[in-house]
């Protein structure tokens, strides 16, 4: 009864096998491993248990420590001044889909009652963009402006570091 996990990570496939020391324990034919003896493949199997776990452990820790890394980032926000319907604003956000990875898209919608200086501001020009509270385009998505912008905030960040 092996079991093995299947994890995506950059490209490649890392594969993690789990197994438990009862099961390592049928391998090596039935015997108990974790009777006294010295019996020498008794001891070579615990020793392989032992590897395999440490293996696995400093394997998730650092995955772990990565995760913890990357979460802790905080992305820029890119706000999405709209209304519904807008099919202009649908168009954009399809555009701004391979690189949702690298902001937070907030929608405001400038048509609810909360947001009418929104409204009376962008009535005629939405869709329009803010990234990170400061106007950045309207009317459509200029990818290169975008990509220009979250460059300079990821090189100010490397910056504060």
């Amino acid at each position: 009864v092996h079991r093995s996990r299947k994890r995506e990570e950059s490209g490649s496939t890392l594969i993690v096998s789990l197994c438990t020391f009862q099961e390592v324990e049928q391998r090596a034919g039935g015997r108990s491993l974790l009777a006294s003896g010295t019996d020498s493949a008794s001891q070579r199997a615990k020793m392989l248990w032992l590897q395999s776990w440490t293996s696995h452990l400093t394997n998730y820790s650092k995955l772990f420590q990565r995760m913890l890394c990357e979460a802790s980032v905080k992305l820029p926000v890119l706000t999405l001044f709209t209304k519904h319907p807008c099919p202009l604003c649908e168009e954009a956000k399809m555009m701004l889909e391979p690189y949702k990875d690298k902001f937070t898209l907030e929608e405001i919608d400038i048509t609810l009652p909360n947001h009418s200086v929104w409204l009376e501001k962008y009535k005629y020009e939405i869709p329009v963009f803010h990234l990170n509270g400061k106007f950045l385009m309207k009317h459509q998505v200029d990818i290169q402006k975008l990509e220009n912008h979250l460059l300079n905030l990821e090189l100010q960040d490397e910056r504060n570091k």
